[in-house]
């Protein structure tokens, strides 16, 4: 049974309230009754509480208008339904301002009523199977939880947007906040070489990584702000946050070595590691994925000798690595058409890009190469690919040779080549979108500007929009030359600067709420780094 409140100066009205809400609607009772909007408020101080408020909107004393008004600024308040003449529609308008619920004129006419009640009482079903559903989630155990933002974590990196959209919100519902400030993805992964020259098959590398992850895990576990997950490629991937950019890439750089030791020590086996940027939000994290998986390459490129070691993208390098990646992309095309000579012209510029090469860069461009040769096709083992042709070619590697000259690298590579069919080469078809952009950029911003307080994600707002995330990514940029998530932080602070100025002053941590930010932590890293100077500060300035 639903309670309701009657709140009206007129006592018949009272009356009939209390004697027919329950023959209009048998869900519903009139529990109590008010002669005006004080008198209304005094019950709810005192404890009471009801599901509905229906009052009248013009009453001597408090109306039922600045009743209205009065709960619109309550966290928790009930339903309002304001009773109106026909005169008095403006009054009506006004109120729904304030969140009422919807209306009704005076005459009473039950049929109307009745349908009032009806969806009132369904709102509140809903909202009730909601809180349950919420206090279950809050229950779930903490390897549920870490689940979650697992799973979550390995959405973003892989650009997972039907994920993202599910997962993103129950973050916040689950209050997992996984930056207090800024993070930066590390990626860390077994140096393969190393099978090969131990005579491990490469179909046992699944076994090692699962080693290297579950060490990641147990160091996680005793340092705060460390989220380990695995990739697409089955590669240990860590979330490590900190106070800002350096704090983040020291804890990185100290990470990676306790992780190192710690592998070398179970498997005598070395890792490499890559950092990516550091970002202020979880869904950037997607792009620090991709420098630090660009830096891990640097492996390719790097000094012989240079111990196995953790890199940090440079735009240099990753330079560097996007033409080496080019001429194996080229080298495919060649293997497409047999073209042995342009084979074999593209397999000298390979291994001029990654010169001087030694016995270990020999073996990691190998690996490297087949992979990228495969990386389009789904249905082949890559592992047994690149097991078949090391143990074809393995007569040609020489434990006592410590350099290979450019001859002697292209020559090991296309005898290793020429032990594989050459893969098939999907086309990739881009995809076509014929909506209006203007207007896509339009409904974008003005969808941000409505709901900035709420777990906005790309892939969410693709949705609606009807087109994919990425066509939105790239439209958004082009028609504001600002990504939608600097867009997004900039209309958050845009209104955080403006609640920090009313009067009277706002508190740092409700209007960090506010503008959508679980962390006052957080809200204030970021609003320092948009104005300059923390939001304290800020408020302190600007109501002198």
């Amino acid at each position: 049974m639903y309670k309701l409140l009657i709140v009206d100066d007129e006592p018949l009205t009272r009356r009939y309230f209390r004697q027919n809400v329950h023959l209009i609607h048998p869900e519903w009772t009139c529990t109590a009754e008010a002669g005006d909007g004080a008198e209304a408020l005094m019950l709810l101080e005192q404890g009471e509480v009801f599901d509905l408020i229906v009052t009248d909107i013009r009453m001597p004393g408090m109306s039922g208008l600045e009743l209205a008004q009065q709960l619109a600024a309550r966290a928790s308040k009930p339903r309002v339904v304001i009773l109106s003449g026909y005169d008095e529609f403006s009054l009506a308008k006004e109120a729904m301002h304030y969140g009422v619920y919807d209306y009704l004129l005076k005459p009473i006419v039950k049929e109307e009523m009745a349908a009032v009640l009806g969806v009132v009482a369904d709102q509140i079903k809903a909202d009730r199977a909601e809180e349950a559903a919420y206090r279950t989630l809050l229950s779930l155990s903490s390897e549920s939880r870490h689940q979650v933002t697992r799973n979550f974590l390995r959405a973003v990196v892989s650009d997972n947007d039907m994920e993202i959209k599910v997962l993103y919100p129950l973050l916040f519902r689950l209050k997992i906040n996984l930056l207090e400030a800024e993070g930066a993805i590390m990626v860390v992964d077994l140096a393969e070489n190393q099978l090969f020259e131990t005579d491990i098959p490469h179909r046992h590398l699944a076994l090692y990584r699962y080693i290297v992850h579950q060490t990641a895990a147990e160091i996680a576990a005793t340092n705060t702000g460390i989220y380990p997950f695995i990739d697409n490629e089955e590669r240990t991937v860590l979330l490590v946050t900190g106070d800002g950019a350096e704090d983040v890439y020291s804890r990185c750089a100290t990470l990676y070595d306790d992780l190192s030791r710690a592998v070398w020590d179970m498997t005598k086996m070395r890792l490499w590691g890559g950092v990516g940027s550091s970002v202020l939000d979880v869904l950037q994290l997607d792009v620090s994925y991709r420098t630090a998986s660009s830096a891990l390459k640097h492996r390719l490129l790097a000094d012989p000798g240079r111990p196995i070691t953790l890199f940090v993208a440079d735009a240099e390098t990753d330079a560097a690595v996007k033409r080496l990646d080019k001429a194996i992309s080229s080298l495919r095309a060649a293997l497409a058409i047999n073209d042995a000579m342009q084979v074999h012209a593209e397999l000298q510029e390979i291994v001029n890009k990654a010169a001087p090469i030694d016995r270990q860069k020999l073996l990691e461009l190998g690996i490297y190469m087949l992979k990228g040769l495969y990386e389009d096709n789904d249905g082949v083992n890559k592992q047994a690919i690149i097991d078949d042709a090391f143990r074809r070619t393995r007569q040609h590697v020489q434990p006592d040779i410590a350099w290979y000259s450019t001859e002697a690298a292209v020559a090991f590579y296309y005898r290793m080549l020429e032990s594989l069919r050459s893969a098939e080469i999907r086309d990739s078809h881009s995809e076509a979108h014929h909506a209006n952009e203007h207007e896509i950029v339009t409904k974008v911003k003005a969808y941000i500007q409505a709901k900035f307080a709420e777990p906005l994600s790309l892939a969410h707002i693709a949705e609606l929009m009807g087109v994919t995330p990425s066509y939105l990514s790239s439209l958004f940029h082009q028609n504001t030359n600002e990504s939608y998530i600097k867009y997004l932080t900039r209309i958050r602070m845009e209104h955080a600067a403006a609640l920090l100025q009313s009067k009277p002053a706002a508190k740092v941590y409700d209007v960090a709420e506010k503008v959508g930010y679980l962390s006052v932590k957080h809200f204030s890293h970021v609003f320092k780094q948009h104005f300059g100077i923390p939001p304290g500060e800020y408020q302190e300035k600007q109501l002198r």
